[in-house]
């Protein structure tokens, strides 16, 4: 487990920035999706609501089983960032559940873990692991 860097984090709770998240389907073929229900409660913590998510959840709940890692790239003009995170728990309740107050219609609450932090950016800093 990792802590996000701040610009990370700040861009992980950003809600003008984009956010895609990867998942390996039981074949084993990527399954990439934008989400918008996501968020970092912590530097050590991703919390995404599954709303929509029939396929990813299910990829998700075989991922976690292998231990397998998920990926979530996200960015903001040319900023862009890679997270590969390991999946750590499904929730119903709880405080990350808390989100559900907002008025949207959750099933649950995937828990990811930061496991490695890469710099995508459109700069000379692209593919440099930061944590």
């Amino acid at each position: 487990m990792v802590d996000m860097p701040e610009v990370v984090f700040n861009t992980m709770n950003d809600q003008k920035a984009f956010k895609v998240l990867s998942t390996i389907t039981e074949e084993g073929n990527v399954h990439a999706i934008q989400v918008g229900a996501i968020a970092a409660p912590a530097p050590n913590m991703i919390a995404i609501g599954a709303i929509l998510m029939q396929h990813t959840s299910k990829n998700l709940e075989s991922m976690q089983k292998k231990g397998q890692k998920a990926a979530v790239i996200m960015g903001k003009e040319t900023d862009s960032y890679q997270v590969k995170a390991s999946v750590q728990d499904y929730q119903t309740e709880g405080p990350v559940f808390e989100v559900k107050k907002l008025g949207l219609d959750l099933r649950g609450v995937w828990i990811l873990q930061p496991e490695e932090v890469w710099n995508q950016s459109a700069s000379y800093e692209a593919g440099k692991k930061m944590v």
